[in-house]
């Protein structure tokens, strides 16, 4: 019978395989979290305690500038990693918040229970360093495209990695994660409409 916590060792076998005896210890460190729209997985201030995978639902990243205004800085979805990183890593305060846009479930592992098995467990090690590469890389992805695509490029190019972007997020949320104003969004998306 398949078990809640299926879709993480489904996750973690993209980077190898656990034997059994590291899965049952790592299994024995999840626990599953529920999150009602606009609940907050880890606040500005706080420090991130979780390393988490998303099962249902979904969430974003969001700074806030000097003004005060929220901006988006990433979007993750069902069999994505979510987790304010930095502080994850660091054990500071998040300057990031992370906060669910829609009803989320998580799967979720302390810094704790992670440092432990990576101690015990080479698997454990290599899928931690993985993932950091593959969180790296999409914040590079990120930056490129902001200073080499146009805004409507940019656009396009986010609908087509994450489909279903526009049936879970704020179009003013996904304006602040492309970097224009709300008003420039719509623009773009009427221009599409209408070729």
């Amino acid at each position: 019978m398949a078990d809640r916590f299926d879709k993480l060792r489904i996750a973690f076998s993209q980077y190898g395989e656990y034997s059994e005896e590291e899965w049952a210890e790592t299994r024995a460190c999840l626990k599953e979290r529920r999150f009602k729209k606009g609940a907050f997985l880890c606040r500005h201030g706080q420090v991130e305690q979780y390393l988490s995978l998303i099962s249902e639902g979904a969430c974003r990243g969001f700074y806030s500038n000097k003004e005060g205004e929220q901006v988006s800085v990433a979007f993750m979805f069902p069999n994505d990693f979510v987790s304010a990183y930095y502080s994850f890593l660091t054990k500071r305060p998040s300057l990031m918040a992370v906060q669910a846009v829609s009803p989320t479930t998580t799967i979720s592992i302390s810094r704790t229970d992670v440092e432990m098995l990576c101690d015990k467990y080479k698997m454990a090690e290599r899928v931690g360093r993985l993932n950091a590469e593959r969180i790296y890389r999409r914040k590079e992805e990120r930056e490129i495209a902001l200073l080499t695509m146009s805004a409507k490029e940019r656009y396009l190019d986010l609908v087509n990695r994450s489909p279903q972007l526009l049936q879970q997020v704020s179009l003013k949320h996904i304006a602040s994660y492309l970097g224009i104003k709300p008003e420039s969004l719509s623009r773009i998306r009427k221009q599409l409409a209408d070729k």
